[in-house]
């Protein structure tokens, strides 16, 4: 109940000019957070970003994203604005074709895409970390949600025509199996490339993985996968639970 009954003058801060300087009456990063309740809002002029206080995170600083306080608990987070825009946004790439065995023992189930040279676009991205072999993005920021889209180019191996269908997995999810996923998207494709794209809202907690699955729904035949491109970008808070 304190974060309720706060002060409104505590729980809504006078927006500051600049963002950090233990020293500068003027930051943000100066303010004295032991007096504020959780979830103490504060707008930042320098960079039109709006900054929520978590007062029991221990979180590591991270540029713009994460500001720990020069006094007092807890860690200011991006909510909104163009530092949470320029540092949580996600993009991934892999520009080679991939064999993907689909025939038996695998049709019809859900696989990791295979391994290759997968590479994150967005320099400075704190949030993200991308596996370059196998395209396992982690997510390392505060509980978020996530708006994805995915395109991908995928053709058969063979002429013999094939039902390939597209998902994201959160934790490797349904990976293994056959399992019918409520968001994905297909297509029916030969010997000729197609190109299957994919719109999708997740919502991620700190340590998360995110990767794209793919499986052949009929037709045990091979899939060449790619060039494959992932964006994500922060559009809100998760629901409380």
């Amino acid at each position: 109940m304190t974060e309720l009954l706060a002060d409104p003058a505590l729980r809504l801060l006078t927006p500051r000019p600049t963002l950090l300087g233990t020293g500068d009456a003027d930051s943000l990063q100066n303010v004295d957070t032991t007096e504020l309740p959780n979830g103490a809002l504060c707008w930042v002029v320098s960079n039109a970003t709006l900054y929520r206080l978590d007062a029991v995170s221990t979180a590591a600083s991270a540029p713009d994203a994460i500001i720990v306080p020069g006094s007092g608990p807890g860690r200011w987070f991006a909510l909104s604005g163009a530092a949470l825009l320029a540092e949580a946004r996600m993009s991934e790439r892999e520009g080679a074709e991939l064999t993907l065995v689909v025939g038996a023992p695998n049709q019809g189930i859900w696989q990791a895409m295979p391994a290759g040279t997968y590479a994150a676009q967005v320099a400075g991205s704190v949030f993200w970390t991308v596996n370059a072999a196998t395209g396992i993005a982690t997510y390392s920021g505060p509980p978020q949600v996530y708006q994805f889209e995915v395109s991908l180019q995928v053709a058969c191996a063979s002429e013999i025509i094939t039902d390939p269908q597209i998902s994201l997995s959160v934790n490797g999810e349904d990976i293994g199996t056959n399992n019918l996923r409520q968001l994905f998207m297909a297509t029916q494709v030969n010997d000729f490339a197609s190109l299957i794209a994919l719109a999708v809202e997740l919502s991620l907690d700190t340590g998360d993985t995110v990767q794209l699955i793919v499986r052949a729904a009929a037709q045990p035949n091979n899939l060449v996968v790619g060039p494959m491109l992932i964006t994500g970008l922060p559009v809100g808070t998760p629901p409380p639970t």
